[in-house]
Formats: structure tokens, sequence, C-alpha cells
């Protein structure tokens, strides 16, 4: 059992990922919305259960929505 997905602030954090796409940290995105930095990490590392939305991280740690390359 884990903890309960408080899917409100799942869809703040969708919000803030989506409008700063690939140039959004979890620092930042915990300090624009207020929460806790952890409470943002357990959202991140549910962000597709509960929204459908899948992300990505580069390596310096920014966050941005997956889109599929088409080649």
């Amino acid at each position: 059992m884990g903890r309960r997905i408080n899917e409100a602030n799942a869809h703040k954090v969708l919000n803030c990922i989506q409008t700063d796409d690939g140039r959004i940290r979890a620092n930042d995105i915990a300090r624009q919305t207020g929460m806790h930095p952890q409470a943002v990490s357990r959202l991140l590392a549910t962000m597709d259960e509960t929204t459908g939305v899948l992300l990505q991280e580069d390596k310096r740690g920014f966050l941005g929505i997956f889109r599929r390359r088409r080649g």
C-alpha cells in the first residue's frame, strides 16, 4: 500500500511542466506551487498513472513532456 495520490496537485505539477516544457526542474516546480520538494518528486514518479502523460528528464535535470520522434 502506498500513499494516496492528490490529483489536484498532480495537475498543478503537470501545468507547470507544460508551461515551461524543457526549462524547469523539480525544485522550481516546488517553489512555484508551494509544495514540498519531496512531494513533487513523489508526484513525478506517478505522473503517467495519474495524468496519462509521460515525462522525460535531461542530463541537467530539466523536465519535459515525452514526445516520440518520428523518423
